[in-house]
């Protein structure tokens, strides 16, 4: 949050639009919300982490397995009609 202040001041001292201060602003917001829930989420003990890490990958390997390629998927989709 430090940062985004110190970015938003200087652009308005700078004389930027009030549309660049204000997604300067809305960014910096967002990007520290991502990191607190980020810090949230993740579990500090480092086996647990790497449980939490398998599990994302193996959902990652299942979802691609699952996926259409692009090129089944659009003359699958002609011979409907």
């Amino acid at each position: 949050m430090v940062g985004t202040g110190a970015a938003v001041t200087a652009l308005t001292m700078a004389g930027a639009p009030w549309w660049v201060v204000a997604i300067a602003v809305v960014v910096g917001i967002a990007v520290s919300g991502l990191l607190a829930l980020a810090q949230t989420l993740v579990p500090e003990e480092s086996e647990h982490r790497r449980d939490v890490l398998l599990a994302w990958m193996r959902h990652r390997e299942r979802r691609a397995c699952n996926r259409v390629p692009a090129q089944r998927r659009r003359t699958s989709s002609r011979s409907r009609r």
